[in-house]
């Protein structure tokens, strides 16, 4: 079956709005018969997932397959995803800040996995839908009964930490301020239910992580990506590689054009030493950071559970806090009474939620 064929596959599944097991059979020998996935393709698929209102368990699998090769692997430099890319997927799947689909989300949050680099307004995306699904009962994810409105179960946790350690983030393993701020939000909605005990740890962790820990890792530039990958693609720079490996001159020599010689090895070494001092000095809880938290907390009056863990954590893996962490009892007992008091939001009617 070739490419010809792809056409009337999707289309006669858009007109059941459902695809099944054979349906997704058919599609993958289609659109991999020339071994990628071309930008109509990739598109129809996205119109496709959001039409269906029924999808067999394979769907799911080769949405997010193809959708990543077409995204990540195939474009160059592979591993990439650059800003036009990010506003194509985005200008396809955001719905006044929504993803339609589960799937959309699982394709954004294996791209976040899968890329070495990603424009960061992915990630802020994917945990907007998170927050949105556990905080307003908003989106696919809560309509769904994937996640929960109002508690953090442990397919929440396991999520948020897919989406905020993914490999494509920001420095990878660095939370932002953003991040944080939103875990905060997220915490404050759920404060008074059942959570899943990984909860408190995993919100300790992560935010205690935003203020303690300096990320030195930077993924190679996509210029520079690019540079050497087509450096790899030349056949003559490989041909003179692999004669420098067998001209007798020992492995060494051969590397030599790709790693530099022993003076670099004294700029690596300064390089490490002065990562090495930031990373510490990032251990140190500064009176603004310790501030932060301290308002953090007290912004909703209540002291709650995974609030006193992070403060605990903070305690004990700083070895100087600059500054109280726990917010007075009289802030405290002021801001509750506000929040009683304050005006309840006037309900929203007429709302339409797609499907």
């Amino acid at each position: 079956m070739g490419d010809a064929a792809l056409p009337s596959i999707l289309a006669a599944a858009a007109q059941r709005r459902a695809i099944s097991s054979e349906d997704v059979l058919a599609i993958r020998r289609a659109m991999f018969n020339d071994m990628a996935v071309s930008q109509i393709e990739a598109e129809t698929l996205i119109a496709l997932d959001e039409a269906a209102l029924e999808r067999c368990p394979e769907w799911n699998d080769l949405f997010v397959e193809a959708l990543t090769d077409f995204m990540v692997r195939q474009r160059q430099p592979a591993g990439y995803v650059d800003d036009a890319g990010a506003d194509w997927l985005l200008n396809l799947i955001n719905r006044d800040g929504r993803v339609r689909t589960d799937s959309e989300l699982d394709l954004l949050v294996h791209i976040l996995e899968t890329a070495d680099a990603v424009p960061h307004r992915l990630r802020d995306f994917a945990l907007a839908q998170v927050a949105a699904a556990v905080i307003l009962g908003d989106g696919p994810l809560a309509r769904s009964g994937r996640l929960e409105t109002g508690r953090i179960g442990r397919d929440e946790v396991a999520l948020l930490r897919r989406i905020l350690f993914a490999s494509g983030g920001e420095g990878n393993v660095g939370i932002t301020r953003h991040e944080a701020e939103t875990l905060f939000d997220i915490n404050d909605a759920v404060r008074s239910q059942s959570n899943d005990p990984s909860w408190n740890e995993f919100f300790a962790q992560a935010i205690g992580g935003s203020v303690l820990n300096l990320s030195t890792y930077a993924p190679v530039s996509r210029e520079v990506a690019a540079r050497d990958e087509a450096w790899l693609n030349d056949p003559e720079n490989m041909s003179s590689f692999v004669s420098r490996m067998f001209s007798g001159r020992g492995i060494a020599s051969a590397f030599d054009g790709l790693f530099g010689k022993s003076s670099d090895l004294q700029a690596w070494e300064a390089q490490n030493a002065r990562e090495d001092a930031a990373l510490a000095e990032a251990e140190t809880l500064t009176a603004d950071e310790a501030s932060w938290i301290r308002d953090r907390i007290g912004r909703d009056g209540v002291y709650d559970p995974a609030e006193k863990a992070l403060v605990a954590f903070l305690y004990r893996e700083s070895p100087h806090v600059d500054g109280p962490l726990e917010p007075p009892a009289s802030i405290l007992q002021t801001q509750l009474e506000a929040a009683a008091s304050a005006p309840a939001a006037a309900p929203v009617f007429g709302r339409r939620r797609s499907i």
